[in-house]
């Protein structure tokens, strides 16, 4: 048997420790600017219209933590078991309802996922001798993604598995491949996604380092996802079979590559749509959309198992691993029936790691679609699920065909590199063509109308004295809407105010949850009583107030009085109180 060359091996450790200091620095320069950027989205345009799961995290704390309650068994929980630990910590430190307590504790968690992640990416970049500009493309990328994606990095607890899932793939490529399985495992166990990058890094591992290792690093994995399910599994097996079969069985959410189809179709030739709320989300329904959700259901394993096919077929590589490991999860981000805007999180630390110009453009590509997120999430989601607003119609498209691109520029072969360029950039030139259209919408008025209108009471409704649903009559007249949440765990007396040009006639009214055009009373909560401008005078505001109930979702609409022609603008003030 040859000995191993002792020069050789001293080279490679001379040159491993001469890198070790690099990736500290790089590791240090992103987490830096990780933590400035997610400092910032406390500031500014970034704190406008928020919508938080916080929320919901804090119930699941305060159950366990205040109430002694177990998950699945005592309460439902759509998440698997590693997530709870993120929820519940904070509990231990704010009081039962202590919400801005709550928040503040688990922002500074996901502070520190976010930065050990950026650090991770700093790490394996600077391990693997990127270059100078290959570095600072990556970092910047890396460490100043949430500024791009925006507010819900915030709230999101999607920073926890994120942070698991490169941590694994990190030990990996340092050949500590144990503590990667077992890494990869937690990351499975606190939202599943990450299952998607474990047979390529199982594979990767039994081409290295042989059938042994490959078979200790797998039962690794296996056992450590079983360490965290099994106990719950005992005590409660329906509440966790709950759990799982109802994201295996939810509907085709608003946001998905085939709802925004569908959402193009509506703006472009009138197709209808008919808006569920479900499982925790906003979907569309009838059997158009089901059968789109059937047609992803089918896509998306097919897509993640031909990016391990992929994988299989070529050497075992480092680089290859970690493009692969990001196809993977891309593919199931795309063609899944959910595609919530939080699960760009799962990539921000993955992109930045692919080389060369395929790590280019997948750069660009995934920082368009981080943008073209946020020009619609969170400010205008809820006139996108209650009203499909033209405008994040089109965003929505653009942002979903943006990632369909990334997808395609992760997994095309070198060999058929052209016929992937051509791809892209169709996808490109659609989602282009969908932003423009977004950019028309905003330059024009909106063209919503409706015909069952509130008869004018000449008194305002007050959270003080209720008021009553008033009567309705017909007539036709172009609308707005507008989306808020009461996110506080009491509820809330809110009051809009409508801001406009002198001599212009508005009228605005309430509701819970969404506006049917069809029947104004349905789910009325208060109205303005007045349009502006009655009878010439020249007045330009309208004051109204309603309650609104603890974690609940409600919509502002805005109507011309008597024309249809194009809307005027006007301006909402939102503002809400404690009631009591």
């Amino acid at each position: 048997m040859l000995s191993a060359d002792p020069l050789a091996t001293a080279t490679r450790r001379t040159a491993a420790a001469e890198q070790r200091p690099t990736a500290w620095v790089v590791a240090g320069l992103v987490v830096a600017a990780f933590f400035v950027a997610f400092g910032a989205l406390h500031y500014g345009f970034y704190t406008r219209s928020l919508l938080q799961d916080t929320p919901v995290y804090e119930r699941y704390g305060d159950a366990i933590v205040h109430g002694g309650k177990l998950p699945y068994r005592d309460f439902g929980v759509e998440y698997p078991p590693a997530a709870l630990p993120v929820f519940a910590a904070p509990s231990l430190v704010a009081r039962a309802g202590d919400f801005h307590r709550y928040r503040e504790i688990f922002e500074a968690l996901m502070l520190v996922c976010g930065g050990v992640a950026s650090a991770l990416v700093g790490v394996v970049l600077a391990l693997q001798r990127a270059r100078v500009p290959r570095l600072v493309a990556g970092t910047l990328l890396a460490g100043l993604a949430p500024l791009a994606l925006g507010p819900l990095v915030l709230s999101r607890f999607d920073l926890w598995p994120a942070m698991l899932t490169i941590a694994g793939l990190a030990a990996l490529v340092a050949d500590r491949r144990r503590l990667g399985a077992a890494l990869l495992g937690c990351a499975i166990a606190a939202k599943l996604y990450p299952a998607v990058v474990l047979p390529p890094a199982l594979l990767y591992v039994l081409r290295r380092n042989g059938r042994r290792e490959a078979i200790v690093c797998t039962g690794i994995a296996v056992g450590t996802v079983l360490a965290w399910f099994l106990p719950f599994v005992a005590l409660s097996p329906h509440g966790v079979w709950a759990s799982l079969s109802g994201q295996a069985s939810r509907p085709l959410q608003i946001e998905s590559l085939g709802a925004s189809f569908l959402l193009g179709a509506h703006q472009a030739w009138g197709l209808p749509l008919t808006q569920v709320s479900s499982h925790g989300s906003d979907n569309l329904g009838g059997q158009f959309p089901h059968l789109l959700a059937v047609a992803q259901s089918l896509l998306a394993p097919g897509a993640i198992v031909g990016a391990w096919i992929a994988f299989a077929r070529g050497e075992a590589g480092r680089e290859r691993l970690l493009r692969y490991g990001a196809a993977a999860i891309c593919a199931f981000i795309v063609f899944g029936k959910v595609l919530s805007p939080q699960y760009l999180i799962w990539l921000i630390a993955l992109v930045p790691l692919v080389r060369g110009r395929r790590g280019a453009a997948a750069a660009a590509l995934f920082l368009t679609a981080m943008v073209l997120t946020q020009l619609w999430f969170p400010q205008h989601y809820l006139e996108l699920a209650y009203g499909f607003d033209a405008r994040a119609s089109w965003l929505v498209l653009a942002r979903d065909l943006v990632l369909l691109a990334l997808l395609v520029t992760l997994v095309v072969p070198d060999r058929r590199r052209r016929l992937g360029v051509s791809i892209v950039a169709v996808l490109a030139l659609a989602a282009i063509a969908a932003t423009v259209a977004a950019a028309a919408r905003l330059a024009t008025a909106s063209a919503l109308t409706h015909s069952s209108l509130l008869q004018e009471t000449g008194i305002a409704s007050a959270c003080a004295h209720p008021k009553q649903v008033p009567a309705t009559n017909s007539g036709t007249v172009r609308y707005a809407i507008s989306g808020f949440e009461n996110s506080s765990g009491q509820a809330r007396c809110v009051t809009v105010t409508v801001l406009a040009r002198a001599r212009t006639q508005l009228f605005a009214a309430a509701y819970l949850g969404t506006f049917d055009p069809a029947h104004a009373a349905s789910r009325y909560l208060g109205d303005a009583g007045v349009c502006t401008d009655v009878a010439g005078a020249t007045g330009s505001s309208l004051r109204f107030a309603f309650r609104v109930p603890a974690r609940a979702r409600f919509v502002v609409e805005t109507e011309q009085c008597t024309s249809t022609r194009a809307a005027p603008r006007y301006t909402l003030e939102i503002r809400s109180a404690r009631i009591g």
